[in-house]
């Protein structure tokens, strides 16, 4: 089975909806091979997902009210078979806390996902849009 770990930085707002919106994906798809994961680069272990983000996939018939995060470790990256930072800068930060990392690593550019923390629902709308925009190109990529 292969694992693949979104990142972003506090794992409340991007990486958990991405990790949601892909396991929904892969199950429209039929796809149970794949087991999709969340952490943050700076993510105090046990939060909830933001309020922004629990409503930004809801509106997508989608659920975020079980999602806990945590906080990347090696040996978390080191399980994973693909790592997907939501942004360049969280594949940078990947590379220099851990620089024996053999796991490949890309980000989502086109758009960057923008920080929607602290931001109204417009900006997590925003956010979900970008991620969910890029999700079948990195599906073509598995």
């Amino acid at each position: 089975m292969k694992r693949i770990l979104f990142v972003c930085t506090g794992n409340t707002c991007r990486s958990p909806m991405a990790e949601c919106m892909l396991r929904a994906l892969l199950a429209d798809q039929h796809q149970n091979d794949i087991q999709v994961l969340s952490a943050g680069t700076y993510a105090l272990s046990g939060a909830p997902a933001s309020l922004g983000a629990q409503r930004a996939v809801q509106r997508r018939g989608l659920s975020l009210a079980d999602h806990k995060s945590r906080a990347v470790t090696g040996v978390l990256l080191e399980s994973c078979d693909l790592i997907v930072g939501l942004t360049k800068n969280h594949v940078l930060q990947l590379r220099m806390m851990y620089p024996q990392c053999q796991t490949p690593m890309i980000f989502f550019g086109d758009p960057p996902v923008s920080d929607p923390y602290g931001g109204d629902d417009t900006a997590y709308e925003q956010a979900a849009r970008d991620i969910q925009r890029q999700l079948p190109a990195l599906l073509q990529k598995l």
